[in-house]
């Protein structure tokens, strides 16, 4: 490969194993890149299409031998005990933590709109998935009512933590409203099944179908 196309594959591998992206949505965004970089003289579709379905295909394969529950699926289930208990839950909330601010409060303004009052928020954003998938460390990022009330943060943060510990996971943080809380040892197992389940399992309608007990 060359040096761009090591940077491509690299960079969307991480695309193909965090199973939110069907494979024609993967490549149309790699071919998007190159456009934008300049680099179709150097990287053809038929590269782009070949490395990237095979690669797809070996993480479906793969998968098949993955033991239930998964870290993810833990972590699924622990996301909708906390929206059960007021928490509004976000997974792969943008790409950035502001990102995901941006979308917690965006969620939490429909609840209230809902005659749904939240207590408080937590999240992980796609670096962090970037992250858990190359380092098998997941960060959770958290906030109370009030952003910047520490308080209201700890009292949030205790709450996920023990929801996090009671499903087995080892947890690293040192109790406070400015470290983001480590999950440690995860390996991230997922696959993408069709835009309908993903919608429907790591999407942000599920958060009020869960705390309006729809």
């Amino acid at each position: 490969m060359t040096e761009n196309e090591r940077y491509l594959f690299d960079r969307f591998l991480v695309s193909i194993k965090s199973g939110f992206e069907s494979l024609e949505d993967i490549i149309d965004d790699i071919l998007e890149m190159v456009e934008d970089e300049g680099w179709e003289n150097e990287i053809t579709e038929d590269w782009i299409r070949n490395t990237i379905s095979s690669e797809y295909e070996k993480h479906n394969k793969e998968s098949k031998n993955w033991q239930h529950p998964t870290d993810t699926e833990r972590l699924h289930t622990v996301f909708d005990k906390l929206c059960k208990q007021k928490i509004v839950a976000l997974h792969n909330a943008g790409y950035t933590q502001s990102d995901a601010i941006y979308d917690a409060q965006d969620v939490w303004q429909d609840l209230e709109d809902e005659g749904v009052k939240p207590i408080g928020y937590c999240y992980y954003h796609g670096q962090d998935l970037e992250r858990v998938i190359e380092t098998g460390t997941l960060c959770l990022g958290f906030y109370g009512e009030k952003e910047k009330n520490d308080k209201e943060a700890i009292i949030i943060g205790n709450k996920v933590v023990s929801e996090l510990r009671d499903a087995g996971f080892e947890i690293e943080w040192n109790g406070t409203a400015s470290k983001r809380i480590e999950i440690k040892g995860f390996r991230w197992q997922n696959v993408f099944v069709s835009d309908e389940e993903t919608d429907e399992k790591w999407g942000y309608d599920r958060i009020s179908m869960i705390m309006s007990d729809k």
